[in-house]
């Protein structure tokens, strides 16, 4: 039995392939470049250059003209699975996961199809239910032309259907997507019926040269609603017909492993780099991004792989719409990685966004690359970021800088503000297991150049750093993770890559060979980091290297945002400070004798910025 179940593509999307499970490229006539590897809607019998109006349609159509040896046929999309082996028993037609391993779903999918397939004739999502009927769905957002010259073709061609196709419209149940898998006579029936009814409704002497880009899909909308009506035509006339329905898996919100396999991977000359944030964190990613275009070689290509965290496609598009302003050929890959690590431990003293996690699930998002540059987004560049990313770093499995601030644990006890780490000495020693000479190279994580093709398995590398991210407890987090997992496959690169903004106050309990490394680097640095949240330019205060971060922010859509937000902060800090004055003159009134102490109080709060 052979089976072949249709992905398909119109853009580089996490691949979905499998034995039976075949990705194509749709509209491929029209697209700038093909996608690698993939079968194309533009061969043999084709009406690629119709996928504007009949979408993943081309897919179909291409499937019935020239596939003519499967046993069963079907269609899905690159973002929306048929959940072949039922494992969403129950809820709504379309299900949003929050993670997928394609691995591991296809190979569960082939399972059922090898096992069970043959025990049906089609298999298809569940009927949705909407609040209008499917007739009255349609007219809310397209034109009722397109929708009564269908009902038109099919009462004068295919007038057995009509009953069906009536039944369809007026009911509030829909087969979603144009999602099936079905045997080869099904198959050949329903295709020979479908695109006879619709290439003569795209034929019609309708004027559609106003109709909206969404609108414009209206065949594809169009072909949901005979799916819907055809099957209830086969109940009727066929009731033999075994009709498996299930879920759609639908993976616009889930994180998708391997989001980049070798077939996808980018040209050579690419710089592979990657950044992690949630909103809040959004404007000073693009002050970075704007420091990193402004000193890179502009003939450079960039892939820039956003892990984010919940961040609205409108903002995207504006991320997306400014980075594209700024360089041609940088190509934004935005992976939403949901609430993957919301359940994992922050340390009582340390509380920032587990956004930081993010950085794990590389390893499995992009087995593909070879060499791979993650940045935090509280860098300034100040320098050709490409000297870094071509940095020779031998056969070492990642290239960072020392954290020379954490290397004073070398010089004794350092008691911590974390009742579970009383003493940050023996926590590097005895949790993170270092010895000195790995405590000396302890390395800071904002800066990383990961040589992924020296890794070996980097599943197995993804698994375990997300085991401990999920199950650990680690004062400094994914930080910590890393050095324990890298401390002797390390490269140390140039002190000036990653340099702290914070005073040279803050290097007095450093050992003295490091302390001159970290002075000499601070002397000409190549990147800021505002690390310290003491020393962050966006919190209002005069902080060291703050115009640097101000410089580029300018050029930014950001700008003006987070000016605002300065300005409110303010705004709370002044009224917050007047409650605290008035509550203590009226203390002072019913209680002179306090006058002096909340005198003392009252200047306090006066320094306070």
């Amino acid at each position: 039995m052979k089976v072949s179940f249709y992905s398909a593509y119109h853009k580089l999307s996490p691949r979905v392939s499998s034995k039976s499970i075949k990705p194509i490229h749709v509209g491929a006539t029209f697209a700038s470049a093909p996608l690698s590897g993939m079968l194309a809607d533009n061969t043999g019998d084709n009406i690629s250059d119709k996928n504007g109006s009949f979408c993943e349609l081309t897919a179909l159509y291409w499937a019935w003209k020239n596939d003519r040896d499967s046993d069963f046929i079907g269609l899905m999309h690159y973002r929306r699975l048929l959940d072949v082996a039922g494992e969403i028993n129950d809820g709504p037609a379309e299900a949003y996961v929050g993670a997928v391993d394609i691995d591991s779903w296809t190979g569960r999918a082939e399972a059922w199809m090898e096992a069970e397939l043959d025990n049906w004739d089609i298999v298809l999502p569940r009927l949705h239910e909407m609040g209008v009927s499917v007739e009255n769905n349609y007219l809310a957002g397209h034109h009722k032309e397109d929708f009564d010259k269908m009902r038109d073709v099919i009462a004068a061609d295919h007038p057995t259907y009509l009953d069906a196709f009536n039944t369809a419209s007026a009911s509030t149940d829909m087969r979603l997507g144009n999602i099936a898998l079905m045997r080869r006579e099904v198959f050949d029936r329903y295709c020979a019926w479908l695109f006879d009814i619709l290439l003569k409704v795209d034929a019609a002497a309708i004027d559609r040269s106003n109709y909206s880009p969404y609108q414009s899909r209206y065949i594809g909308f169009l072909a949901e609603r005979l799916m819907t009506a055809f099957v209830i035509h086969e109940q009727q006339t066929n009731p033999s017909t075994r009709i498996r329905e299930t879920a759609i898996v639908n993976l616009s919100k889930a994180v998708v492993t391997p989001y980049l396999t070798q077939q996808d991977k980018p040209a050579d000359d690419v710089m592979n780099i990657a950044i992690a944030a949630d909103r809040n964190y959004l404007p000073h990613a693009s002050a970075m991004m704007s420091s990193l275009l402004a000193h890179s070689d502009p003939k450079r290509p960039i892939a820039l792989y956003f892990l984010h965290s919940g961040i609205e496609f409108d903002d995207i598009e504006i991320f997306d719409g400014w980075l594209k302003s700024q360089r041609a050929n940088i190509q934004l890959h935005a992976i939403d990685t949901g609430n993957y690590f919301d359940d994992s431990y922050r340390s009582s003293s340390r509380a920032p966004s587990n956004a930081t996690y993010n950085r794990f699930l590389l390893f499995n998002l992009l087995p593909g690359l070879d060499r791979l540059l993650y940045l935090d987004v509280d860098i300034i560049l100040k320098t050709d970021v490409c000297k870094l990313y071509d940095a020779d770093i031998g056969d070492a499995k990642i290239g960072a800088v020392p954290d020379w601030i954490m290397t004073r644990t070398l010089t004794g006890p350092i008691p911590t503000i974390d009742p579970d780490v009383p003493d940050l000495s023996a926590y590097h020693r005895e949790r993170l297991e270092m010895s000195d000479d790995q405590i000396a190279r302890y390395f800071n994580a904002g800066v990383l150049l990961f040589n992924l093709k020296a890794m070996g398995d980097l599943n197995e590398l993804g698994r375990h750093l997300l085991h401990e991210a999920q199950n650990g407890r680690y004062l400094f987090r994914d930080q910590d993770i890393l050095n324990k997992a890298f401390k002797d496959d390390l490269h140390v690169l140039d002190g000036r890559w990653n340099v702290f903004n914070s005073v040279d106050a803050a290097y007095s309990k450093v050992p003295k060979p490091n302390h001159a490394k970290a002075m000499e680097a601070r002397r000409d640095p190549w990147i800021i980091h505002y690390a310290d949240r003491a020393y962050k330019p966006w919190h209002g205060v005069a902080v060291p290297q703050s115009g640097l971060y101000w410089q580029a922010l300018i050029n930014t859509p950001y700008y003006g945002e987070v000016m605002a937000s300065l300005q409110a902060a303010s705004r709370r800090k002044l009224f917050d400070k007047t409650r605290i004055v008035e509550a203590g003159k009226a203390v002072g009134q019913k209680y002179p004798s306090l006058n002096r102490p909340l005198l003392i109080t009252y200047n306090t709060i006066r320094k306070i910025r």
